[in-house]
């Protein structure tokens, strides 16, 4: 859905239509959701074999045909291996995890992705290309609100003859096992987070934090400083370097505010941040400023929680 999402800015933008593809089996309840969330055409082919070689047929075809303007990718490895021999094939310019994709005054696509270990933004814009393609990095970008009337766009059947030493996959599943995890960490689908920087300083600060988490049904996150201090897990990570994450609400204890982080939380809605610092960068991005020792405002929310 965050792919509609931007697709749709880009296409309003450029004045064309956006092409969802659906490789798979056919699905009328998700093509009518998909069309509610931006989608004007999808273009289907049925095809159960979960092989990447398979897939990358499917689309080279439809690239002929259709002649898109740019090809959007999830970050996941299947998406990333697809789109990558894609740009070999067609000599077209590809732009990994990307944050964000603009349209330049000449109508040019402008991607931004971290770059100098995570040190800046870079925006990149690919030339000698008949066509642009990107991967974009998952909670990078804000889900649309989906359109509460009846929607109906065109469904386009593609259908290719695909080889039949392709249609034999050369992997084979025996088996699926799903690992249960117990303490496996979910910061993609939190709702609330509450943050952890390097003004955290403690190992029993952080215990606080997890504490006052878990009484809100929360998540802990960190910014890269506090990962690289020692202080908590590096799985909690959030920002350039790590994951994007689009919480509803965000507590950050003791963050300056450095790009780094705040790129990875750019969509929460809402951003409550506290440190002792009136001038930290921080506040320039909160909804609600407080401006005291985290120590004293994390004793009272302790108090508050209690009874939760």
């Amino acid at each position: 859905m965050q792919l509609l999402g931007k697709a749709k800015e880009l296409a309003k933008q450029s004045n064309k239509d956006v092409s969802m593809v659906c490789i798979g089996k056919e699905d009328k309840e998700s093509f009518k959701k998909l069309f509610k969330f931006g989608a004007d055409n999808i273009i289907f082919y049925e095809n159960y074999i979960q092989d990447e070689r398979v897939f990358i047929e499917i689309i080279s075809n439809m690239i002929k045909e259709k002649q898109p303007s740019l090809l959007m990718f999830l970050d996941n490895q299947f998406a990333k291996v697809v789109a990558a021999s894609l740009s070999s094939r067609f000599e077209s310019g590809l732009t990994a995890d990307c944050i964000d994709v603009e349209l330049d005054e000449d109508g040019k696509f402008i991607f931004s992705r971290a770059a100098l270990n995570d040190t800046v933004v870079a925006r990149i814009k690919c030339i000698n290309s008949n066509f642009q393609m990107c991967t974009i990095k998952k909670n990078s970008i804000p889900i649309p609100e989906a359109k509460l009337e009846n929607v109906c766009g065109k469904i386009e059947k593609f259908d290719i003859k695909i080889d039949d030493e392709l249609n034999n996959s050369s992997i084979e599943i025996i088996e699926r096992v799903i690992r249960k995890d117990e303490n496996k960490i979910d910061l993609n689908s939190a709702k609330v987070v509450l943050a952890v920087g390097r003004g955290v300083k403690s190992l029993e600060t952080v215990s606080l934090i997890k504490k006052i988490a878990k009484k809100l049904n929360a998540e802990v996150i960190a910014t890269r400083a506090a990962v690289e201090d020692g202080i908590i897990e590096k799985e909690r990570q959030v920002g350039q370097s790590a994951i994007s994450i689009c919480p509803n609400i965000y507590f950050g204890f003791g963050i300056s505010g450095a790009s780094q982080h705040m790129v990875g939380i750019k969509n929460a809605k809402i951003i409550i941040a506290v440190n002792s610092d009136k001038e930290a960068p921080i506040f320039n991005y909160a909804d609600y400023a407080i401006v005291d020792d985290l120590n004293n405002v994390l004793k009272e929310l302790d108090i508050l929680t209690s009874n939760l």
